[in-house]
């Protein structure tokens, strides 16, 4: 698939379903409760987009994820969050991915 017809897959589908996986199985800023902030993880997000658009694996993600934790969020390291959650993003890339 092209990059233009990726991203109008992206904007449509998969950031918003990639955002509520991320407030359902990762939030670590606690935002569930929060309509206000749902879009709180969308520049991480964006990120994790383009690793799986690029074929970065779950190791990859999850490094990531954890950099992101510890040092743009400045919270507690949690490897076994992070590597759940970015197992759980490749395994949902694998199956709603657009056709190539």
């Amino acid at each position: 698939m092209q990059l233009f017809g990726w991203r109008r897959w992206w904007a449509a589908t998969g950031l918003p379903a990639l955002r509520l996986l991320a407030v359902e199985h990762w939030d670590p800023q606690n935002v569930y409760d929060d309509a206000a902030r749902a879009d709180a993880y969308d520049p991480y997000l964006e990120r994790v987009g383009r690793m799986l658009r690029r074929g970065k694996g779950p190791e990859e993600i999850a490094r990531y994820l954890g950099e992101v934790r510890t040092k743009a969020m400045r919270l507690d390291e949690n490897e076994d969050a992070d590597e759940s959650f970015a197992d759980r993003v490749a395994a949902w890339y694998a199956l709603e991915k657009p056709d190539a």
